[in-house]
């Protein structure tokens, strides 16, 4: 019987006295031999290789969600800062205002529909509006053109995004996004 690297099996037998020398004997013919190297070589590289490609995927898909929903965001301050009620006492007309805000940012569209991200909802949104202090500087301006008092809104939120279990495979926990936009309030115009 014949190895392919050309060593004869059977003289491995014959030329050991000991049975003790044949195991270390088939180990250096075994090391020796190439045949199959490539199959072992691609069994340990391949999954480490599917791992990091599907990794990647996975982090791309993350930036992409954390994306669309600054931009959900974007919106939703944006629509707030251009109506007449964002800040004021009216509070019928501003809850109003804030659901559809809220329903903007997670959907894309007021009257609501698909989310833009899997697992955010409008529920997980927060609209704060704030009144800054606009007071006149050294050279007798304000700092922003208005009254005595600037109104910003700010549409926020955070939650965990849904991941394709790469970056669970990995040891680590999905990971979570967080994000805010602020716009100052101009009314409509």
């Amino acid at each position: 019987m014949i190895a392919r690297n050309g060593h004869d099996l059977r003289n491995v037998f014959r030329q050991s006295r000991k049975p003790v020398d044949i195991v270390p004997r088939l180990l250096r013919l075994a090391w020796r031999d190439e045949a199959g190297s490539a199959l072992v070589e691609g069994a340990i590289i391949i999954p480490v290789l599917f791992t990091l490609m599907f990794g990647v995927y996975d982090f791309s898909r993350f930036f992409y969600q954390q994306h669309l929903v600054t931009t959900g965001l974007s919106d939703a301050a944006r629509y707030l800062a251009r109506t007449s009620h964002a800040c004021s006492d009216d509070l019928a007309n501003r809850a109003i205002l804030e659901a559809n805000a809220r329903r903007l940012a997670a959907t894309g569209s007021i009257a609501g529909g698909a989310a833009r991200v899997s697992g955010w909802t409008a529920d997980m949104i927060e609209i704060r509006c704030s009144a800054v202090e606009n007071p006149l500087g050294a050279g007798g301006l304000k700092t922003y053109r208005g009254g005595n008092l600037v109104f910003v809104v700010t549409a926020a939120t955070r939650f965990r995004a849904a991941s394709l279990g790469f970056v669970e495979l990995l040891g680590f926990r999905a990971p979570a996004i967080s994000a805010f936009h602020a716009e100052r309030v101009i009314g409509p115009g």
